[in-house]
């Protein structure tokens, strides 16, 4: 076996790949017009922080960024059972801090579905039963288990490991039990009955739609701040969703741009199902399974995976925002931060593939390649504003136009 070959089995292994169609097609970039700004990614400079071809870094799930003390957070093959920390200045390894799989106080029953860090720098690992605490060295603290028949994501909200649920978030009050926030938290049966590694998800009813019925096509995704919870829900129909809920009972959506949400009727993209294959469909209106963090700078970004523009950044206060995209449509990378004023790419394996049974190229299309969802090399790219008016503090250093 090659050593391409054996790269591509490790991409492979455990994680699956995204099958891509070559396709000689115009996925023109949104439109300026109505933009608060447009932000592009400047892939021809920027600094590489890591190049490894023997490291597979998970992609599918949070990686928190520790922006005081430069250091990126993430799931790495070589410990498939535990959270590895890097440097983001030198992508040297740093530390890994065990979260081993089984059934004990320090350990994931089912494995790990989410982490994030705490204002001090702790870490808090979700499993889908339990959430470990440990310290910013990497040493255990405790371990929390919500009335949530599944555990999906964690954030730290004022002070305290919260997970999305149906309806609201549950929080870990300060004398250890759980505390409701929103107002459905039905507890915590979040509707999901399957794992990301299926990649599907079940059906549920969702009352900010009117009490219609919608497919949750990806687990929610949460991000805190001391003041409120920001939680993304992604449909098999419609734009995600971003709701925010406040320790106080307020409950709010926040918007998502609509040049981000809706790029035209005859807009066509390749859509991931069940992380194993890509399909042609209508891209307008449609799902993107965000991810939300915040940027730092009080900022709620919004990424995810897409060929041509990742996502956007949203001032939650006053609703200004900038959408973010790619100098060119490619799957080859994603943008899944904004550190400091620029973009942190992952870069994944690309090798030729055969399509899965059931599969026919499109006329007059070329070979078709896989692309990891493990990425093997880390860079930082500035973000350039092509068009709009800047929002403002929200990226004070990013070039003007022209």
């Amino acid at each position: 076996m090659s050593g391409n070959e054996r790269r591509a089995m490790k991409r492979l292994h455990g994680y699956g790949a995204t099958i891509l169609y070559s396709i000689a097609a115009a996925f023109g970039a949104p439109a300026a017009g109505g933009a608060q700004q447009i932000l592009e990614i400047d892939t021809a400079v920027g600094r590489v922080i890591l190049d490894d071809e023997w490291r597979a870094i998970r992609t599918i799930g949070d990686m928190p960024l520790d922006r005081t003390r430069g250091l990126l957070y993430a799931n790495d093959d070589e410990e498939p059972e535990g959270v590895m920390v890097f440097s983001l200045e030198t992508g040297e390894w740093i530390r890994t801090t065990p979260t081993p799989t089984g059934g004990g106080p320090r350990e994931l029953e089912r494995g790990m579905s989410g982490m994030t860090l705490g204002r001090d720098g702790r870490l808090y690992v979700s499993g889908y039963v339990r959430v470990l605490e440990f310290d910013p060295v990497g040493q255990y603290v405790s371990n929390w288990r919500p009335r949530a028949e599944m555990i999906v994501d964690v954030c730290e909200f004022d002070g305290q490991p919260t997970i999305p649920a149906y309806g609201g978030v549950i929080r870990r009050g300060s004398d250890g039990t759980d505390e409701s926030v929103g107002p459905g938290v039905v507890d915590g049966n979040a509707i999901f009955g399957s794992t990301p590694q299926d990649g599907l998800w079940a059906t549920g009813i969702d009352r900010s739609r009117g009490g219609s019925q919608s497919s949750f096509v990806s687990p929610p995704r949460i991000a805190c701040t001391d003041d409120a919870s920001y939680v993304v829900t992604s449909y098999s129909e419609g734009p995600d969703s971003v709701t925010v809920y406040h320790r106080n009972g307020e409950m709010a959506k926040l918007a998502v741009p609509t040049e981000f949400a809706d790029r035209g009727d005859d807009c066509r993209a390749m859509v991931d199902v069940g992380h194993t294959a890509a399909v042609e469909a209508s891209c307008t209106d449609w799902s993107r399974s965000l991810t939300p963090t915040l940027d730092g700078q009080g900022n709620l970004v919004l990424l995810g995976r897409d060929q041509e523009v990742p996502g956007a950044i949203v001032d939650p206060e006053t609703g200004c925002y900038a959408v973010v995209r790619k100098p060119e449509p490619s799957r080859l990378y994603d943008a899944l931060h904004v550190y400091q004023d620029s973009a942190l790419v992952f870069n994944y394996s690309v090798y030729e593939t055969t399509l899965p049974a059931g599969f026919e190229l499109p006329a007059g299309a070329e070979a078709p390649i896989a692309v990891s969802t493990a990425a093997d090399r880390i860079s930082l790219h500035p973000l350039r504003r092509i068009s709009g008016e800047p929002c403002a503090g929200m990226l004070p250093s990013v070039d003007d136009v022209g």
